[in-house]
């Protein structure tokens, strides 16, 4: 047992709250997503680097806790600021606050940490006071999180807890996932596992703040300097789901569950709206853009992913093209025995790939240009999934290049097969009608996602209520029916499957429609949800138009079919 003294733990919550600045953090999450394919090392120094900056402290690091000679110590495994030197010595577990703070398993703030810690008083000098929280994966606590400050004008309060237990779920499944990935290159199953639960812990922290910046830009005049700043954050957050997507779907490629939506498909909206997406990055580099006559011919297909696969291409033709450079968009429909095809061609006059990478350049991970590529993002994993997707509709995705210097083309063919019997029309202009006002509950035992969606389904004139636990839901249900509940699946104690379980179990609720919301979107974990009794399955962040569709229908049956149905 560490001992210390109580009474100089400060009261963190009795402090001041800063203003969050979305923008840093969004600016954070993405450059450590961007480290999720490096080393243990690095993945861990990422996330003290983030404290440090996030909270303006003097020091920042992680420790994980071990044995030496069968004692219980800490290491200080990833340090940054002012007590960098310290990386990679150890102190005893009696003598270390990290202890301290795991065994009360909640954060806490050391006011008089030399007076209570003595052996940190030659290592840690000048120390004022340090906030350290637990890193819990799985419910085990592996390792502590902490910053310090030695400036008598930096004092830790309530957004500097919330800042760190976010990094603190990015560190624990990080590390999870790298240990992982070093025990094993072989165990690909569980490899893939991590992967998608690394990307489930980037979307908690990522909902609340995709919801905070679109209120702030609603209520933000266009023409301001903020305008523009939230634009920015708005448009790295967008890259930042990007980011996960990618992340989900590397998994779901690792166990060959990548799968299609089929419906009818226009050409030129997919190009359109893959243009889109890349337009302002190639305005940002001068890229000239060359984009050929475009067909409105339909055919059967996944819109959805289409626009991925082409988005991904105009993406890595970016990417690797300097500033200035030229990229062109071509289609064609070809005659081939087995029937007519379509083939959209992207063409760079990049930096090119040399023939030895040539043939690597659908692996996971890989990042065959570096330099600015690097720096601009990107997991690597973009082509591989595009290729997969393009196999699932029967066609092909070839990269060619002539050598360094010359340039890249890809080339995607597609069978022209007839579209699926109408429907989609209809049922797309069912989801753009007017919402009528709803009543709304919210249940999610982070605050922060309960405020930022209740303010933004307030702006949009609906009334809504929140609760932070499945026992709470039910105390505002005993008095009050909503039209729609939004539940979610991952809280402690009741989770939300059995929340749905309760509701189901009482018939003057059944009315109620249920939304599962989670930042896990594998089709065991929907299909769960809707045998639980919920109508429909949301990931996380959620998908504002998607839930505008719900309530639109929230007096309907939701019911989605089973799988394979």
């Amino acid at each position: 047992m560490v001992e210390f003294s109580n009474d100089s733990l400060g009261d963190i919550r009795s402090r001041a709250a800063r203003e969050p600045d979305w923008r840093e953090q969004s600016r954070t999450l993405l450059d450590l997503a961007r480290l999720q394919p490096e080393s243990r090392e690095n993945l861990i120094a990422g996330v003290a680097q983030a404290a440090l900056r996030l909270c303006h402290a003097g020091a920042a690091g992680v420790s994980l806790p071990e044995r030496i000679n069968g004692e219980p110590c800490f290491r200080w495994h990833a340090v940054a600021g002012c007590f960098a030197a310290l990386q990679g010595q150890t102190i005893p577990a009696a003598d270390c606050p990290c202890a301290a703070t795991l065994e009360a398993a909640q954060p806490l703030l050391f006011t008089a940490l030399l007076r209570d810690f003595p052996a940190l008083a030659v290592p840690c000098e000048g120390v004022q006071e340090a906030l350290i929280v637990p890193v819990v994966r799985e419910g085990i606590k592996v390792g502590a999180l902490w910053v310090a400050s030695v400036s008598d004008t930096c004092r830790f309060g309530p957004e500097d807890e919330r800042i760190l237990l976010d990094l603190a779920q990015v560190a624990g499944a990080s590390l999870e996932m790298a240990s992982a990935r070093e025990t094993s290159r072989q165990e690909t199953r569980h490899y893939s596992e991590v992967i998608a639960v690394l990307a489930h812990e980037f979307r908690n922290p990522l909902g609340p703040l995709e919801n905070s910046l679109e209120g702030l830009s609603r209520l933000t005049g266009a023409q301001t300097a903020q305008r523009q700043l939230l634009n920015i954050a708005q448009r790295q957050v967008q890259h930042l789901k990007r980011l996960m997507d990618e992340l989900q779907d590397a998994a779901r490629l690792d166990h060959d569950k990548l799968t299609l939506n089929i419906a009818e498909v226009r050409l030129d909206d997919v190009i359109s709206d893959a243009l889109a997406s890349v337009r302002e990055h190639m305005s940002a580099h001068r890229h000239a853009l060359e984009v050929g006559p475009i067909d409105a011919m339909r055919f059967a297909g996944d819109p959805v992913r289409l626009v991925q696969i082409v988005s991904n291409l105009l993406s890595n033709a970016a990417r690797y093209t300097p500033d200035g450079g030229t990229i062109a968009l071509s289609v064609a429909r070809r005659e081939d025995p087995q029937g007519p095809r379509l083939e959209v061609v992207v063409r760079d006059n990049g930096i090119g790939i040399d023939s030895d990478s040539l043939p690597r350049v659908f692996e996971p991970f890989s990042q065959f240009a570096g330099g600015r590529a690097h720096q601009e993002g990107g997991l690597g994993i973009g082509l591989g999934i595009s290729r997969k997707l393009a196999q699932l509709h029967d066609g092909t995705l070839t990269l060619s290049s002539e050598g360094i210097g010359r340039g890249t083309v890809a080339a995607l063919s597609l069978p022209l097969r007839p579209p699926p019997l109408a429907g989609e029309a209809q049922r797309g202009a069912a989801e753009r009608a007017p919402v009528p006002a709803s009543h709304v509950l919210i249940v999610d035992d982070s605050e922060d996602a309960r405020v930022a969606l209740a303010a933004l389904l307030d702006m949009d004139g609906h009334h809504v209520k929140t609760a932070e636990s499945g026992a709470h839901a039910l105390e505002l249900l005993a008095g009050w029916t909503p039209d729609l509940a939004l539940v979610d699946l991952d809280m402690p104690g009741m989770d939300g499957l059995e929340l749905a379980r309760r509701l189901h179990a009482h018939p003057e609720r059944a009315r109620v429609t249920l939304i599962a919301l989670s930042g896990r979107v594998s089709e065991g974990e929907r299909q769960a949800a809707l045998d639980a009794g919920f109508d429909a399955h949301l990931a996380k962040p959620v998908d504002m138009d998607r839930l505008g569709a719900l309530l639109a229908s929230a007096g309907r049956a939701l019911r989605a079919p089973r799988a394979g149905s």
